[in-house]
C-alpha cells in the first residue's frame, strides 16, 4: 500500500500535477489551523479578481500574448493592473488562471501563477521553481517567467503564456478526429462488441518537430545542470507560434557537480526504471531522456506503450508497433534502454537520422515552420470574441 500512496498526488496539488515523495511531517492542530486560515487569505484576492475579470472577456481580443520584449514591462506592473480572465487549475496551495495585464506597452495576455510558501503541511516550495525558471531564461523551449512578487504567505508568478494549451489536449483531440474508420458501423463494433478502443497518433512529422522542440529544452536544461523530472505531454505547451515548450518547473532539480537525485518524483507512466526501483546511487539526466522516449511513443501511437506502468518486466527487446518506421523504432531503443549509462542523451538523441530532416538552426533561430496540425485551431484556450465596437455598430 505504502507504493501506491506515493504515486498518489499530495493533497492541495493542482490538476495533474506530480508530486515528490517526501517524509512526512506531523504538525499540531494549530499548524493546521494556521495553514487553513493562510490559504484561505492568500487566495482571497485571486478569487476577486476572477470574478471582477470575467466580464471583460471581450477586451481580451484586443491583448496580445506577451513575449521577452515586455518583460521589464510587466515586471513594473502593479496588482491593480491585472484581471484575470480564466482559471486553468485550482487546488488548496495554489491556482493559476489566464491574466490580462495592463502596462505602458499594451494590454498584454499571461498566466499568473499563485503558490503558498513551503510549510510543515506543503511541501512544494515555490523558491526551488522561482531558481530554475531564472536559470532557464535564455532558453526558447521554456516557458519564460516574466517577473515574481513574494508576499507574506505566497509566490505570484507572471509566465509566459501558451494560447493552444498542452500536448496532452492535442493528442486527446487527434485521438477523436483521426481514429475513426470512416465507417461508422464497423467503429460501433469496434468499441461495443470487440471492446476494443481505436487510438491515433500524430504523424511522424508533426511528432518529429515537437520531439525536436523538447530535445532542446533537454539539452539547454542539462548543460545548465538542472533535470526537469516531470516529462509529460501535460507539461508540454504549445505556443502561439506553434512551438512547443517545455513547462512546470515545480520538480526541476539541480545536478550541479555530478550529484545525483535520490527521492521518487514525477508521474508513474512516465517514471524511468530507475526512478521506480530507488536505485540506491540516485539518478541523473538520463531519466528525463526515458520520459521522452515514452511521450515520443505515445505521440505516434495515440497512447503510451501497455508496459510503461510496469518499465523493469521487459528484456532489452524492444516490441514496436509496425507502424513505426524503422528509423523511429531505433531512436526509441536508444532513448528506452534500461541501462541510464547507455541510454541516449538530448544532445545524441538530436543527432540521429530520424531527426535528419529537421534544421536546428532554423528551429532555435525560430524560423522553422512549425506544423498545423487541424486539431490545433479548437484548442485556443481564450475565447476568441468580437470587438464591442464591431457589435454594436
Amino acid at each position: 500500500m505504502a507504493a501506491l500512496e506515493e504515486d498518489q498526488p499530495a493533497p492541495g496539488t493542482l490538476p495533474g500535477q506530480a508530486t515528490e515523495s517526501v517524509p512526512a511531517v506531523e504538525g499540531g492542530d494549530d499548524d493546521a489551523s494556521s495553514e487553513a486560515r493562510n490559504i484561505r487569505r492568500s487566495l482571497e484576492d485571486s478569487a476577486k479578481q476572477r470574478a471582477r475579470g470575467l466580464p471583460d472577456l471581450p477586451s481580451v481580443q484586443r491583448a496580445r500574448v506577451a513575449c521577452a520584449a515586455d518583460r521589464e514591462a510587466l515586471a513594473s506592473a502593479h496588482k491593480a493592473d491585472i484581471r484575470s480572465v480564466k482559471v486553468l487549475g485550482e487546488g488548496a496551495f495554489g491556482i493559476v488562471d489566464l491574466v490580462r495585464v495592463s502596462t505602458a506597452v499594451g494590454q498584454l495576455l499571461c498566466v499568473r501563477k499563485k503558490l503558498l510558501k513551503a510549510s510543515d503541511t506543503n511541501n512544494n516550495d515555490p523558491a526551488k521553481e522561482v531558481e530554475a525558471l531564472e536559470a532557464m531564461h535564455h532558453s526558447e523551449f521554456l516557458t519564460q517567467l516574466w517577473s515574481c512578487v513574494v508576499g507574506l504567505y505566497d509566490y505570484t508568478l507572471l509566465l509566459e503564456y501558451c494560447p493552444y494549451g498542452t500536448l496532452e489536449g492535442l493528442l486527446n483531440e487527434v485521438t477523436i478526429h483521426r481514429s475513426g474508420s470512416g465507417n461508422a458501423c464497423l467503429d460501433f463494433l469496434v468499441l461495443t462488441v470487440l471492446r476494443s478502443e481505436r487510438k491515433a497518433g500524430l504523424s511522424e512529422d508533426e511528432a518529429r518537430f515537437y520531439t525536436a522542440c523538447c530535445l532542446l529544452a533537454l539539452e539547454d536544461m542539462h548543460k545548465k545542470g538542472y533535470m526537469h523530472r516531470d516529462v509529460k505531454p501535460s507539461n508540454c505547451l504549445i505556443a502561439e507560434s506553434r512551438y512547443l515548450k517545455l513547462s512546470d518547473l515545480g520538480l526541476a532539480k539541480n545536478l550541479e557537480g555530478g550529484a545525483k537525485a535520490h527521492s521518487q518524483a514525477g508521474t508513474p507512466l512516465y517514471m524511468a526504471p530507475e526512478i521506480v526501483h530507488g536505485n540506491k546511487s540516485g539518478y541523473g539526466f538520463p531519466a528525463d531522456i526515458w520520459s521522452l522516449g515514452i511521450m515520443l511513443w505515445e505521440m505516434v501511437d495515440g497512447a503510451p506503450p501497455k508496459w510503461a506502468a510496469l518499465s523493469w518486466y521487459w528484456t532489452k527487446t524492444l516490441h514496436c508497433p509496425d507502424k513505426f518506421s524503422p528509423e523511429l523504432k531505433d531512436l526509441l531503443v536508444g532513448l528506452l534502454d534500461k541501462s541510464p549509462r547507455d541510454r541516449l542523451t538530448a544532445t545524441a538523441a538530436l543527432a540521429h537520422p530520424w531527426l535528419r530532416s529537421v534544421d536546428l538552426a532554423a528551429l532555435r533561430e525560430g524560423t522553422l515552420p512549425a506544423p498545423a496540425p487541424a486539431e490545433l485551431e479548437g484548442l485556443l484556450i481564450h475565447a476568441r470574441m468580437p470587438d464591442k465596437d464591431k457589435r454594436h455598430s
